[in-house]
């Protein structure tokens, strides 16, 4: 199924933000915390922050309720389903800044009935998978036919689990993510993964699958933003004054890409230079501070 083009807009009645909501075990520097984590987070959160109506649809597991308890104080909804593990990452990060993953837990998979009793009261949807089954098939085939506006964050779905271990793989329910989604973002190191994958380069992929946008990001480096008829603009990183800790700031940043772009009503150049500035304030833990997400240590 191909999707209708949106006009460009704005966010008038809210955001849906679907994926896992994650607890990241993160052990840097010879010392480890355990953080509320995932695209539902970081994104969420942030949508909200901003004035945004915003709806998670998630799986956590009862014993971890106190993660749905954090995100309402931030005055999220929250629509949990039923699973027996809550979706748990361990991220090792060495000196030099480079991350690795392992998964211990993967929650239950969001289905097509979660997704149908929660799209209503909104008309943008972001989809945050952290791994290829995260969002079932048939969940993303209906959000194809209700025809919301998409955005979609592609890093759970340019990975695969072997042993616990991920690594760098595309998934094959990525055709049919993209295929309902009108903004992409990935990371650097994703994006090389997607164009080798397809075999073509970023227009072709675009046109392939009728992407509006798509975002590429590239920590201190900076990134990009494409368009079909707009071409490419560039935009450097913001200064970081401390690193505390990248993780979510990918998250922070194409949500606040978003919010420029469809509630503030900015220019590409605008909105990307706005979100690479809290982006930044992310990852000095400036902007969604350390002990709003801090949970009692995990091993």
């Amino acid at each position: 199924m191909i999707k209708t083009k949106k006009s460009y807009g704005i966010i008038e009645k809210g955001i849906t933000v679907i994926g896992s909501t994650a607890i990241d075990k993160i052990v840097q520097r010879n010392s480890s915390c355990s953080k509320i984590g995932g695209v539902t987070t970081y994104s969420g959160i942030t949508y909200r922050r901003h004035g945004i109506n915003t709806w998670v649809v998630t799986n956590i597991a009862n014993c971890d309720r106190e993660i749905i308890r954090r995100l309402r104080q931030e005055s999220i909804v929250v629509y949990n389903g039923q699973t027996q593990f809550t979706t748990f990452f361990k991220n090792m990060i060495d000196d030099e800044g480079k991350r690795s993953q392992k998964i211990y837990q993967k929650a239950a998979s969001i289905n097509r009935e979660q997704v149908n009793e929660n799209l209503k009261e909104v008309d943008f949807v972001h989809l945050g998978p952290l791994y290829p089954t995260d969002i079932d098939a048939r969940a993303i085939e209906l959000i194809d036919s209700l025809k919301h506006f998409v955005i979609l964050d592609v890093q759970g779905l340019v990975r695969a689990v072997r042993s616990n271990i991920v690594y760098a793989a595309v998934s094959e329910h990525l055709p049919a993510a993209l295929r309902v989604s009108h903004i992409v973002k990935a990371n650097r190191q994703e994006y090389e993964s997607l164009i080798a994958f397809f075999r073509t380069d970023l227009l072709g992929l675009m046109r392939q699958f009728h992407i509006n946008e798509f975002v590429v990001t590239a920590g201190h480096k900076g990134g990009f933003v494409q368009t079909i008829g707009a071409g490419k603009t560039s935009y450097p990183a913001a200064e970081i004054t401390s690193n505390e800790d990248t993780t979510g700031a990918g998250d922070v940043f194409l949500a606040a890409y978003v919010i420029g772009r469809f509630s503030k009503k900015r220019s590409i150049a605008d909105a990307c230079k706005y979100a690479a500035k809290l982006a930044a304030r992310q990852i000095e833990g400036k902007y969604i501070k350390p002990n709003d997400l801090c949970l009692e240590d995990h091993k």
